[in-house]
């Protein structure tokens, strides 16, 4: 119980470093760039978060239990290029198919949950580490948005489709008042994930499964299906936010959300979940992410140069990986 209370007093405290972070950073941008406070910079800030939210709350149930997800850039591709596709709206395209907004909706992410379900099976049944077996998925996926693409378009190789449809337009663009729609989907996922995670016996089982999958056994927790219903339900959260994605452009591309699953991943791990498992909240999941958000659209205000962008991230990344070593290991002492 003891060492459970620091967990929690240890992870509070890295999210209060990191609000404390996020204010600043957000004066600093506002001063060297007083529009970075505009209505405009701030739509872009709520509708970054929601986008990188949604799949970040998926990431942070598979974190939690000690895994990780590479794939899900290349999953977020995939439901953008079948929910896209499958309207038969696609501009000077062969469009095949042609199916409601609903419908595209609800394949696109039973494709991306299927993808999450193998993803389980393999790391569980076939005991393949979480890297490599979605490492793996994720090269296989992003074939994949290439083969729906392609016959879609039936014309260059790696065409994207472009097209115009309401319920995507309402999805990605539209606004209640003054507020993102996609924002407000995002608020709705994670007060159900933050529900789930802290008042369901399965949530508390992922933080158990992550903590001592040893222990979870012997409490009589089913570690195996745990894990793969982490990976089933973060894959299908990733994919509703590249149906976000491809509402927000008009457009899917093969090459979309390339490298995302590491701006996920950094999320995580900024807001104080800790990469071996066991130990994190998604409030501090929309902490990394509001900081991911403010940061990128700082720095393109400011005009820095994209290659500097993924330094700063690189960067980040790891020095949050080395504060929640550190934070393992003061743990462990006391």
């Amino acid at each position: 119980m003891k060492i459970n209370l620091r967990k929690s007093l240890i992870c509070i405290n890295q999210q209060k470093l990191i609000a404390i972070f996020l204010v600043f950073m957000f004066l600093g941008f506002t001063l060297a760039k007083p529009e970075f406070a505009s209505s405009y910079s701030i739509n872009n800030i709520l509708c970054t978060m929601a986008l990188y939210g949604i799949a970040s709350l998926g990431m942070t149930l598979v974190i939690l239990t000690g895994g990780t997800d590479l794939s899900a850039g290349s999953v977020m591709a995939l439901s953008g290029v079948i929910g896209a596709g499958l309207l038969g709206k696609a501009f000077s395209a062969a469009n095949p198919v042609s199916l409601p907004f609903a419908a595209t909706v609800l394949i696109a992410l039973i494709f991306s949950g299927l993808i999450g379900y193998l993803n389980g099976i393999v790391i569980t049944k076939l005991k393949i580490a979480p890297f490599v077996a979605t490492l793996a998925m994720m090269s296989i996926a992003r074939g994949l948005v290439y083969v729906v693409a392609d016959s879609v378009v039936q014309g260059v190789s790696g065409s994207p489709i472009t097209f115009m449809n309401d319920g995507y337009s309402l999805l990605g663009q539209g606004k209640i008042g003054a507020v993102p729609v996609q924002f407000i989907v995002y608020v709705i996922l994670f007060l159900i994930v933050f529900v789930f995670l802290k008042y369901t016996r399965t949530g508390r089982s992922i933080y158990t499964v992550g903590g001592n999958i040893d222990t979870a056994k012997l409490a009589g927790i089913k570690t195996n299906k745990i894990i793969v219903l982490t990976y089933t339900v973060s894959s299908i959260l990733v994919g509703i936010s590249g149906l976000i994605l491809v509402g927000r452009l008009s457009s899917a591309s093969t090459v979309a959300a390339k490298g995302y699953e590491l701006d996920f991943i950094t999320a995580v791990a900024l807001g104080g979940t800790s990469v071996a498992g066991g130990r994190g909240s998604v409030i501090g999941t929309l902490l990394g992410t509001a900081f991911l958000a403010v940061l990128n659209n700082g720095l393109d205000i400011v005009n820095v140069k994209s290659f500097y962008q993924y330094l700063i991230k690189g960067l980040i990344l790891v020095f949050a990986v080395c504060a929640d070593l550190f934070m393992n290991k003061r743990v462990k002492k006391s």
